[in-house]
């Protein structure tokens, strides 16, 4: 089946005024997510269709995350884009291996990166502390104090790197099909040999710190924060969500925002402080969350490019992350005791 076909048959399953006038595929220069995405011209308006990779999320995943953003906007967060129902009321079609969903198109441009200021700064990290604090009373089986699902799974990783992992990763780096993937794992593994025994002990303090879960965005980062002029005019992209605490979204995002720049980093936090108060456990968790990004986030690309044999449309975009890693994990050495 024609993808135009395709497209129409899913849009069929919508009201009327969902159908398409016409629909252009769009794609982000930093998407890696596999997704593909549609922008629909509809009565409605503009919509954004949107194929999830084969296997992720699940259903039950999906309607999780569908569940968490009806319930921020109900508790009067705004800046998420709602999933349509179709005929059936149901937030997502199934179709052909692939779960489908329709939802407004946001206004903005995930333009930080090109155009940075410190309002659009203050306004992504209380953008974030409104976020969670509408989600906060999202109800959960285990809502806590309980330990950081996330740093678990960091710690975890870094032990398994630092026995064996490493060794296997290094093995595997071959020159002939990506040179410069080639030739930054050259940087970023005698790195991480140097970092990772100093911030093990860091990570494993901070795993045992109990602290209060909610949903968690977990992959917000500058491409998925929307601005007109210097205002957040939406988030986007909520495939990773799940609870955990909210240090794991603040370092992420302050980390993508602000790289090493402490100015940058005491200023994003004042603002999101300024609507959701970090404990003092919390701000451990948002430094350990950030430091065993910095180590295990370029690890992870050598992993998906030379163990798991992932391709990459483009690449660029991937030398250009795995630098970003590179650069900062090489001042994360000269720091880390």
């Amino acid at each position: 089946m024609a993808v135009e076909r395709l497209i129409e048959r899913i849009l069929r399953l919508y009201p009327a005024d969902c159908h398409p006038s016409s629909a252009e595929p769009w794609s982000s220069p930093n998407g890696f997510s596999g997704a593909g995405l549609w922008r629909v011209t509809a009565p409605r308006g503009e919509l954004c269709l949107r194929q999830w990779p084969a296997r992720h999320p699940t259903p039950k995943r999906l309607e999780f995350i569908q569940a968490v953003l009806w319930h921020v906007v109900q508790e009067g967060f705004s800046l998420v884009p709602l999933p349509l129902e179709t005929h059936h009321h149901h937030g997502y079609v199934w179709h052909n291996g692939h779960l489908w969903e329709l939802t407004p198109w946001l206004p903005g441009e995930a333009n930080y990166r090109r155009q940075p200021t410190r309002q659009k700064l203050r306004a992504a990290m209380t953008a974030l502390a409104q976020f969670h604090r509408a989600a906060s009373s999202f109800p959960l089986a285990e809502p806590g104090p309980l330990r950081s699902p996330g740093i678990a799974e960091r710690t975890a990783r870094l032990e398994h790197l630092l026995t064996g992992g490493l060794d296997q990763l290094h093995a595997a780096v071959a020159d002939e099909d990506w040179p410069e993937a080639a030739g930054l794992a050259r940087r970023l593994l005698p790195l991480a040999r140097q970092v990772g025994p100093k911030l093990l002990p860091n990570l494993q303090a901070a795993g045992r710190l109990r602290v209060a879960l909610q949903p968690c965005l977990r992959d917000i980062w500058h491409p998925h924060v929307l601005f007109e002029d210097d205002a957040v005019s939406g988030i986007v992209d909520f495939g990773a969500m799940r609870s955990d605490n909210v240090a794991t979204d603040v370092a992420r995002l302050l980390g993508s925002l602000a790289g090493d720049a402490s100015e940058d980093w005491h200023f994003g936090l004042t603002a999101y402080q300024g609507v959701r108060p970090l404990s003092d456990d919390e701000m451990a968790l948002v430094r350990a969350f950030d430091s065993s990004t910095v180590l295990l986030g370029g690890l992870q690309w050598l992993e998906w490019i030379y163990l798991d044999g992932h391709e990459f449309p483009c690449r660029e975009a991937v030398i250009g992350r795995m630098e970003e890693f590179a650069k900062r994990l090489a001042r994360l050495a000269q720091t880390v005791g």
